[in-house]
């Protein structure tokens, strides 16, 4: 288990709750990454606009909004966030925790955020039917690992997408916390 630094006291390990013990103010788990990339396969075809907290399903939906929405969905809330305003959260709120190990320390579900974009890291398996991108860069494919909602230019929809063929520029990436109280036994 990581320790996690929450304000200014040091989380607990564990706690008993009806005879489970479960440990709180935890970062997500592998498994629960996937919950959050599985309900945004769910979004797969959502037509791009620029409508934030208001993003819906099936109808329309930017990077942002969809991001909030399927981690809400997914049963991992927090409050609609911009891009632009997503860091400030993250560092006022102890509700995500910065990942500083890109790539090897990422984990599906950790959300990628770019100056003015965010997305939902996808390490899509071998035999995903959505992994394959086609593309094909010095050799290498270029394989499917995120999710996001692009933008008015491009019509495409919310779906899978590469990172290396999306954007070539640094992006920060952070991991849900479960708070102290939060405890999913």
């Amino acid at each position: 288990m990581t320790e996690v630094s929450i304000a200014i006291s040091q989380t607990s390990p564990s706690t008993n709750t009806g005879g489970k013990t479960c440990v709180i103010g935890r970062l997500l788990t592998e498994q629960e990454g996937w919950q959050i990339v599985n309900t945004a396969t769910s979004w797969e075809g959502t037509p791009y606009a620029s409508v934030g907290a208001n993003s819906v399903k099936g109808v329309k939906g930017d990077c942002s909004g969809t991001t909030q929405k399927i981690y809400t969905e997914a049963g991992f809330p927090y409050p609609y966030r911009q891009t632009s305003t997503f860091a400030a959260y993250v560092a006022t709120s102890g509700r995500f925790q910065e990942v500083t190990d890109i790539p090897d320390g990422l984990q599906a579900g950790d959300v990628l955020l770019w100056p003015g974009h965010m997305a939902i890291y996808a390490p899509l398996p071998k035999d995903h039917p959505k992994r394959n991108t086609g593309v094909v860069r010095r050799g290498q494919k270029m394989d499917n690992n995120f999710y996001t909602a692009f933008n008015d230019r491009t019509h495409v929809p919310y779906g899978p997408y590469n990172i290396a063929t999306f954007r070539s520029d640094r992006f920060k990436a952070f991991r849900y916390l479960l708070l102290p109280g939060e405890a999913k036994c």
